[in-house]
């Protein structure tokens, strides 16, 4: 009888992650759903995949009064099947691959109270099964200038086949806010220091 109960509860979880995934996913997230589908056809394939590193959590952390608190903002930044760049001239500074998306916008409030942006670009080849992340803010002292960050905890360290996932999957909304909050930004709402950006850029009125 113990070996029989042993035998039930090992198929229980097997099965349970399974459903839990079947249960999530694209459909939970309208605005990510949008992204995927005005994505190359080879490309938009192989995005499940990455999103299949952990179950998504909610998009809105709820964190300690001393951390910052992000807000999900994509869908109020979505143009059709698109999401729009408050920056769209700095995405031309830096190297994308042909297939890229801004597929998160979060907003938050500094320390002095002042709005700031955080934009979560993915980008990669039709061979790719991972991509390359960049998040683009005006988090820092001048306000009035965005840049660009390539951050490899976000992306895969096969830069050439893309094969490998990423340490923080940037599909999952809890992991990634967690991961900005935490790893990306300090207390005040700056970029921590140490982090160098690939592109800067004066933030157009």
């Amino acid at each position: 009888m113990k070996k029989y109960a042993k035998f039930v509860l090992s198929i229980s979880l097997i099965t349970l992650p399974g459903y839990a995934f079947a249960q999530s996913g694209v459909s939970a997230d309208p605005a990510l759903a949008r992204v995927i589908a005005n994505t190359d056809a080879q490309f938009a394939a192989a995005l499940p995949a990455a999103m299949a590193l952990d179950v998504p959590a909610p998009v809105i952390v709820r964190a300690a009064a001393s951390r910052i608190q992000l807000t999900d903002i994509t869908d109020k930044c979505t143009h059709g099947d698109e999401v729009v760049s408050a920056y769209p001239a700095l995405y031309k500074l830096f190297p994308s691959e042909e297939n890229s998306r801004v597929i998160k916008v979060f907003r938050f409030a500094d320390s002095k109270g002042a709005e700031r942006r955080i934009e979560v670009y993915f980008t990669g080849g039709d061979w790719m099964q991972y991509g390359l992340t960049y998040l683009i803010t005006n988090s820092g002292e001048n306000k009035n200038q965005a840049s660009a960050f390539f951050v490899s905890e976000l992306s895969t360290p096969d830069r050439e086949d893309g094969a490998v996932a990423p340490v923080v999957n940037p599909f999952d909304a809890g992991k990634l806010s967690e991961f900005i909050v935490g790893d990306f930004l300090d207390v005040k709402g700056n970029v921590k220091i140490g982090l160098s950006s690939v592109a800067s850029a004066p933030v157009l009125p």
